[in-house]
């Protein structure tokens, strides 16, 4: 795919990462405030606020671009909260994340623990500090239910359990999707969802299909992370390779092999661009986003 596809993706990141740094609190405030801000504008993709602001344009939703891109960023730093968490000793035990020391090993646990509690409950109150006449309580009130579930005892918290669980084990091709769907896709899901609760008076069918679509595309971007685990380098990925093996864990390639882990990822993108080709919106955009996650280097 040539750059010029793909600058959309680069003018909205200028989008999120000024929400992102709006929603933080002073750095100078004390050392887990600095902790928030080493790990919250250290880069990244930022693939779920994506999400939000293509289908808020697709969609043509009725709130204003800021609050758009505030929600984004409340769904970015859920996610960020969960990558301090994962890489903690008890947890991954990663020591290096998007290219730099991790929050445990640039502070100390301590402080990267209490920077993840901090950043959780910070992506709340994002949400319930909106104003906008064209967003009801109601709505902002299922919004942030949506969330709080994505990243519970039934969402990401649950898939970080399981993933623990599974070390020294070999999981099942099935056993493995649902770990996935929990840890990676639950949030990718309500990025989706809260998108469709903004659209007023949009058809449930519509949803369904919208829903079906960010499954197929969280599970794409989860399997090319697990080959790139194994086949990826390392600094242009950002973090130590193969920490999967040293680990134990159950990957897509160590159940399918490095090749028909790629053609699974690509036959669930294929799933995933015949939903939104059938779409009545332009869809390019998103088009061009499932085509860069199936094939990333990074």
């Amino acid at each position: 795919m040539k750059t010029k596809d793909v600058n959309f993706l680069e003018e909205n990141l200028t989008r999120i990462n000024k929400a992102l740094f709006k929603t933080l609190p002073e750095k100078e405030n004390s050392r887990v405030t600095e902790a928030i801000h080493y790990s919250v504008m250290n880069g990244g993709k930022r693939i779920r606020p994506q999400i939000i602001l293509l289908l808020c344009e697709m969609l043509e939703v009725e709130i204003t671009s800021d609050n758009v891109d505030l929600i984004a960023a409340a769904g970015e730093l859920i996610h960020c909260y969960s990558l301090i968490h994962d890489d903690l000793p008890a947890m991954d035990d990663d020591d290096y994340r998007r290219g730099q020391l991790s929050c445990h090993k640039q502070f100390d646990e301590a402080t990267a623990i209490l920077a993840g509690d901090a950043i959780q409950p910070l992506s709340l109150e994002v949400l319930t500090s909106l104003e906008d006449p064209n967003l009801e309580a109601k709505t902002k009130l299922e919004i942030i239910n949506l969330f709080a579930r994505a990243c519970g005892p039934e969402g990401m918290v649950e898939g970080q359990n399981r993933d623990i669980l599974a070390e020294n084990k070999v999981l099942t091709e099935e056993e493995l999707d649902e770990l996935h769907y929990l840890k990676t896709g639950k949030l990718i899901e309500a990025c989706v969802l809260c998108v469709c609760l903004m659209k007023k008076n949009i058809d449930k069918d519509l949803i369904e299909k919208l829903k079906t679509f960010s499954n197929k595309f969280g599970l794409a971007f989860q399997i090319r992370d697990d080959i790139l685990d194994e086949i990826g380098d390392e600094e242009t990925i950002g973090k130590p390779v193969k920490s999967d093996l040293k680990n134990n864990k159950s990957t897509y390639p160590s159940i399918l092999g490095i090749e028909e882990s790629q053609k699974k990822a690509e036959l669930l993108i294929e799933e995933a661009l015949l939903i939104l080709d059938k779409l009545p919106f332009n869809t390019e955009k998103l088009n061009a986003l499932c085509k860069l996650v199936v094939n990333r280097k990074n």
